[in-house]
């Protein structure tokens, strides 16, 4: 939590600075890295040819796991934002961080109130560009298998056009279930998919995109 409310911080007054919100990108990485090796992870990172770093997408991965957000900052190396639950803005100072960065906090049993999070956050990208994480099963799995999922990543996609790439994240639910300080080194692997283009896309298509998501996700979990 040190390690977090840190960088978070350090974050903050870098953007308030520059006055720029990609500014959160090199202490998120840097985030990241530090607390991989305070709990002995090894990341292991496939499929970055599958997308352009200069380029902003929407990634969709699976969530077994609390540091499933810090190991996709590493992977993608981008400014890269989460939507995220609106509990997570409950927590004192963090709540202004992740706001000032860029993140959208959606409340999951208010629909309404969720799109028009997610409408902001659109029209906030057109100022600030930046990729996006939706995790589609939309909260953490309790016993590592994938579970249904939500058509956000889909339909956020079909709204800013943006292409959709698939991540499958192994590895991070047996780090949760392990000793926290363990000595033993954990591999988490994250394994990007082939970007889901969603330009000219209609609402119609939601559930086809969100197919297509899960569809690949299990292939890459798989091994295929």
């Amino acid at each position: 939590m040190i390690c977090t409310f840190f960088y978070g911080l350090l974050s903050l007054f870098a953007i308030l600075l520059s006055k720029k919100k990609s500014s959160f990108k090199y202490y998120s990485v840097q985030w990241g890295k530090t607390l991989g090796r305070l709990f002995g992870v090894k990341l292991k990172v496939v499929g970055k040819e599958n997308f352009d770093s200069n380029k902003q997408y929407i990634f969709a991965p699976n969530h077994s796991s609390l540091i499933d957000f810090q190991v996709l900052l590493v992977a993608v190396n981008q400014y890269l934002v989460f939507v995220a639950k609106k509990e997570l803005g409950r927590i004192p100072i963090f709540n202004s961080i992740i706001k000032t960065a860029g993140f959208v906090l959606v409340d999951r049993r208010n629909n309404k109130e969720a799109v028009k999070s997610l409408e902001d956050l659109r029209l906030d990208m057109e100022k600030y560009p930046r990729s996006v994480a939706i995790f589609p099963e939309g909260t953490r799995s309790k016993d590592g298998n994938l579970q249904d999922f939500k058509k956000g990543a889909a339909v956020f996609g079909i709204d800013t056009g943006m292409p959709i790439i698939p991540v499958a994240i192994t590895g991070s639910y047996s780090w949760w279930n392990r000793s926290l300080f363990s000595n033993k080194p954990n591999t988490i692997n994250i394994i990007f998919g082939i970007p889901i283009h969603t330009k000219n896309s209609l609402y119609e298509d939601r559930d086809k995109i969100t197919m297509s998501i899960k569809d690949q996700i299990i292939k890459l979990r798989n091994g295929q």
